[in-house]
């Protein structure tokens, strides 16, 4: 029997300290972070983020947006999932707003900090980003671009926001999106992690097994290498700007995974870039970066990041960005592609 639902759980983090383990994240949306702020005393739920693995945020106050220390008092919340509905009682679920005028007695509750709920919105320039939505006033307002965008009314009732959901979650459900595994440096290596090319690599200490990873740097993603230490803990290594970025400086990251072999609704395949494109296969992408295989004249190979606009590859190693650049030799290393499986 799963055990009675437990308290959401909210982690206080300084602006600018590593993200805490088991963040929960907006639904397609790989680096955005449900997060809580008070200001006088009333609760306003806004967004976070991973930039250079530390905690960046901005909520939606009046007509400004918060963002620093100096605006905030450096210190916010982010909700985390640290469990599963076994050992919680509840799992996540993102549905439009608008659902929770339904009856959901017993299965649903909205999660809610006063009368500030998180919501999930299309924005004018495009973007989606977090907000908040107040109860009393039907009101929603968004931070972006150093203002806020303020909806209200029947304009907000398909902005998704999240509940606590008190079933069993279903299973069996073909997954066909990237699942993407938030972690910090040092935490235990999960066991359905996606390794590159499905084989150990050729490195100068011979066959090393590297799985896709997934970094900010300058707010810009960049892929790398992770791999379990000897003790199953998590290494990774980053190349960017010239530089090499690994150890602890690293904090928090994600991990390309797979679910269990009844959900998956994805096949994922290591080729060169034209090859992958004729095929009718589409690239795993974060923005312009893409998961690639470096491969040097020696045969060593070093997994890292393809910035596929200017056909430039290149990971971190050695203390530095080792780069592969321009389109014949970019053309022959293998990208990371993937397809739906029907």
């Amino acid at each position: 029997m799963p055990a009675a639902p437990k308290e959401d759980s909210w982690a206080f983090q300084p602006i600018g300290s590593p993200f805490p383990d088991a963040p929960v994240r907006a639904p397609n949306q790989n680096n955005q972070y449900v997060a809580l702020w008070y200001k006088h005393g009333k609760p306003i739920h806004g967004r976070a983020w991973n930039n250079d693995g530390v905690v960046e945020c901005s909520f939606p106050y009046n007509k400004s947006e918060l963002k620093g220390k100096q605006d905030l008092g450096g210190q916010i919340q982010i909700l985390q999932y640290k469990g599963d509905y076994n050992s919680l009682g509840y799992w996540y679920e993102w549905l439009p707003l608008k659902q929770r005028h339904e009856n959901n007695e017993g299965i649903r509750e909205l999660v809610r900090c006063g009368n500030s709920v998180p919501v999930l919105a299309k924005l004018k320039d495009g973007s989606d980003k977090m907000g908040y939505l107040d109860l009393n006033s039907e009101v929603a307002l968004f931070s972006t671009n150093g203002t806020t965008e303020k909806y209200e009314g029947g304009a907000t009732a398909n902005f998704l926001t999240i509940f606590r959901n008190l079933k069993p979650p279903p299973t069996g459900i073909k997954v066909y999106d990237d699942l993407w595994f938030d972690l910090r440096y040092n935490d235990n290596f999960p066991a359905n992690a996606v390794p590159a090319d499905g084989r150990p690599l050729n490195t100068e200490t011979g066959p090393h097994t590297q799985y896709v990873a997934l970094w900010y740097k300058h707010g810009e993603p960049v892929f790398g290498r992770a791999y379990p230490s000897g003790a199953g803990k998590t290494m990774a290594h980053f190349g960017k700007n010239n530089q090499e970025n690994a150890g602890p400086e690293i904090g928090s990251m994600q991990l390309l995974t797979v679910p269990e072999a009844s959900c998956i609704g994805l096949e994922y395949k290591w080729m060169p870039l034209a090859e992958g494109k004729a095929g009718g296969w589409e690239t795993v992408h974060i923005g312009d970066s893409a998961p690639c295989i470096l491969k040097d004249d020696k045969g060593l190979e070093v997994l890292g990041n393809l910035a596929l606009s200017i056909e430039k590859a290149s990971a971190g190693y050695g203390g530095k960005e080792k780069i592969i650049s321009g389109g014949p030799a970019v053309g022959k290393l293998k990208v990371l592609f993937k397809r739906r499986i029907n």
